[in-house]
């Protein structure tokens, strides 16, 4: 008989952590790619979200080539070695569906900003990065890191310049210096 309120914690495999991580960065990827077609008529937003979108498919690529080399060496199937909190991916999964589901007309200049900080402070990142770090990608793992280093210092720099709300660029600060941080002490090693 099984016992009631016993948690059995999921071991996910390489595998399906990679596939999660690959589908979430897709739809943040199509998230940004939306926000470059509704500020179209302003290059500069254009060229930042779609920057943002090209990066996400930057991630995509570099964890589908770790699939890869992971499917050739025989060892995807194992347990991952980057644990996943699973209702943080829910849930992440759940607010960009939410977003994909409005009008354009839903998202200003000050709302898409607010939205790419939400999406960015989340574990998805850290989890691109962790992932690439524990299956030994120490290249692709630094690169992945000085772009989004940059892609953060950028958003940042879009914040002062179309949004007057300093608690949103402080969020955003902290995070290119949580992640410049994590890749000063990675060039250390």
């Amino acid at each position: 008989m099984a016992r009631r309120g016993v948690n059995i914690p999921l071991v996910l495999t390489t595998r399906e952590v990679i596939e999660t991580t690959i589908a979430l960065e897709k739809r943040s990827m199509a998230l940004y790619a939306r926000f470059a077609k509704i500020f179209t008529g302003q290059s500069r937003l254009h060229e930042f979200w779609f920057g943002m979108a090209r990066d996400e498919a930057r991630h995509v690529g570099a964890l589908g080539l770790v699939a890869t080399v992971l499917e050739l060496e025989c060892v995807i199937d194992e347990p991952s070695p980057v644990p996943v909190q699973a209702a943080e991916m829910s849930r992440l999964r759940e607010i960009i569906e939410g977003y994909m589901d409005q009008p354009d007309s839903a998202f200003p200049i000050e709302r898409t900003l607010a939205i790419a900080v939400e999406i960015e402070e989340s574990e998805l990142e850290d989890l691109v990065g962790d992932l690439l770090k524990a299956l030994q990608e120490r290249g692709e793992y630094e690169r992945c890191q000085r772009l989004l280093v940059h892609d953060l210092g950028e958003l940042s720099y879009m914040i002062e310049q179309h949004c007057q709300d300093q608690s949103l660029l402080t969020r955003c600060d902290n995070l290119v210096n949580h992640h410049a941080e994590t890749l000063r002490h990675a060039a250390a090693r």
